[in-house]
Order: structure tokens, then sequence, then C-alpha cells
């Protein structure tokens, strides 16, 4: 077996482990309120024979090992039940809301990216000049910007002073593509503006390291050219380690599109889960925050297989893989 192969059976294996432990918590939750969590749910004026029939509907009846068995088996299922505020089927409220979500993180992810690799070169390939210390200069005012108050400016700017764009709301890419990327341009640019300028400063950073190694000075001696040397040598070297940092920028992108949703009323799932807080719809927050992980842990691990992918170490076949 190859050592690339193993690799990737390991982090498959570590990314099933983590969503076990990540599926305790979320059947914890409920576990984790004050008191009867029906009653919570329900509220102090419920009846008490209303209580006990929601307590067996939901199997709180039963040893805790038997609860966390049943409700496993219906999540993997696709059965999370129904809300006990809203009276509808859970997963029916995710189906619409998930693909709000992802339509603005996912977005936010590639540019975020694309823009933090551009920016981090020409700071590389300029050191020292107006273009870095400018682009530098911003980059590090932006990335100790809150999300939130940084929202709010770009609807009282955008959207109160110039007009140029919509103050909140969401559409579909589906139903009218312009009036999507009109409506996402802001939540998308709050969101993304983290990453961006940690990928930017990372690249940076790797990027003038690389170029001064000494397989970068060979490549120059034979002739190359100076774009084949940046571009094909230099920056695949750069982007092992940028690979890990994305990883990492998921779940902060996952944590800012609830802000985002927040600010610019966007029916997204975050905006579920804070619903479901305050309504103490602790079924739903169960939901949402066992899928919201499984989305982290598997984005983690594509990312991870594709970093074996770009590092030609991982993908070397050894005795050490067998």
């Amino acid at each position: 077996m190859s050592s690339y192969t193993a690799y990737i059976g390991k982090r498959i294996i570590l990314s099933i482990l983590i969503i076990f432990v990540i599926s305790i918590f979320a059947f914890l939750i409920i576990k984790m309120v004050p008191g009867d969590p029906v009653r919570a749910m329900l509220g102090a004026e419920a009846d008490e024979a209303m209580v006990q029939k929601i307590r067996i509907k939901l199997n709180l009846d039963k040893p805790l090992v038997t609860q966390y068995w049943l409700w496993i088996k219906g999540a993997l299922h696709g059965d999370f039940g129904s809300s006990l505020v809203l009276n509808i089927d859970i997963v029916e409220m995710m189906a619409r809301r998930l693909p709000v979500t992802l339509s603005i993180t996912v977005p936010t992810l590639i540019i975020a990216t694309f823009l933090g690799i551009i920016i981090g070169i020409i700071c590389a390939t300029h050191r020292g000049s107006v273009v870095d210390q400018v682009l530098t200069v911003i980059i590090t005012t932006l990335n100790g910007v809150p999300v939130f108050w940084l929202g709010i400016m770009l609807i009282y700017l955008f959207g109160v002073v110039l007009r140029w764009l919509p103050l909140m709301g969401y559409v579909s890419p589906f139903d009218d593509f312009g009036e999507y990327i009109a409506r996402a341009v802001m939540p998308v640019t709050i969101i993304s503006l983290r990453p961006l300028t940690t990928i930017a400063r990372h690249v940076r950073t790797n990027m003038l390291e690389v170029i001064n190694q000494d397989y970068i000075r060979t490549a120059r001696a034979n002739g190359l050219s100076e774009s084949k040397i940046k571009y094909k040598y230099a920056l695949k070297n750069v982007l092992i380690p940028i690979v890990t940092l994305m990883a990492l920028h998921v779940r902060s992108v996952v944590g800012g599109s609830l802000l985002a949703e927040q600010v610019f009323s966007i029916a997204g799932m975050g905006r579920l889960i804070l619903t479901s807080v305050m309504n103490k719809d602790y079924l739903v927050v169960q939901a949402t925050v066992f899928v919201i992980s499984i989305i982290v842990v598997f984005s983690n691990l594509l990312l991870d297989i594709s970093y074996g992918w770009i590092d030609p170490r991982i993908r070397l076949s050894s005795g050490k893989g067998k």
C-alpha cells in the first residue's frame, strides 16, 4: 500500500472518530439545559401530561445510552424529528436553509483563497515597494476589524448613502442570478476578509522564504524564466502550508456566516441556530450543530487529501506504508 493511500485512510478514520465525538456533544446539548429540557421548550405553563408525553416521544424516559443510540440511528437515516416550537420537520427546515448558507460560504472560501494568494504573491515579488507597503497596511487593518461592525458600515455606505446594493435579504442564484450577486456582495465580503488577510500574510511570508532557497537559485542559474520559477516551482511549495490554513478557516467562515446572516437578515443555517437557541428549540439546535459539524469535518478531509496530493512526499510508495 502506498504511503499516500495509507495517509488518506488515516484521515478518513480520524474524520469518522471526530464525527462520533461531535455526535455525542450534539446529543448532550439537550442534557445541558438546566432543569427539565422539555418544560424549558414547552414553557412553564405547559400541562404536566403534555410534558410527560413529549418526554416519552423524545425517548427521555429511557437510559442515556439507549437515548443516544436511538438519536444517532435516526440522524443517520435523516430523521431528526420535528421542531417542538414550529411543528415542522427538522430535515425539511435544514433542506431550505442549508443551500442558502452554502451559496454564501462556498464563494467566500473561493474568493478569500484566490485573492489571498494573489495579494500574497504581489507583496512577496515586490517586497519593500510602495505596493507591498500599502497592501500590508490594508491587510493588517482589515484583519482586526470586527465582522459585525464592518457589516453595519457596508450597509450604511452602499445601501443607505450610495444606494448601490440592497440593504439585506437573500435571493437564490437559481431564481435570479443578478439579484443574488447584488445581495451576496456584502455578506461574502465581510466573511471573506479574515481568511483572505490571513492567507495573504502567510503566502507573502512563505513566498519570501521559498524564493531564497537553493533550488530556486539553481533554477535561475539554469536560465529558467522568472515567471516559471515563481509560479511553477515556488508557488507549489508555498501552497502546502496554505492548504492547512484553509482547513482551519473553514470553521471561521462558518462562524462568520452566522453573524453575516444575522446582520443581513439571511435565512440560512446560522440564523436558524440563533433563532432556535432563543426559542429554546433544542432539537433543532442538536440537528443543526451536528450537520454543520459534519460539513466542516468533510471539508477538512478534502483539504487534507489535497494536501497529500500537493506534497509529493506523501504520495511516494515506501515500505513504511505497508
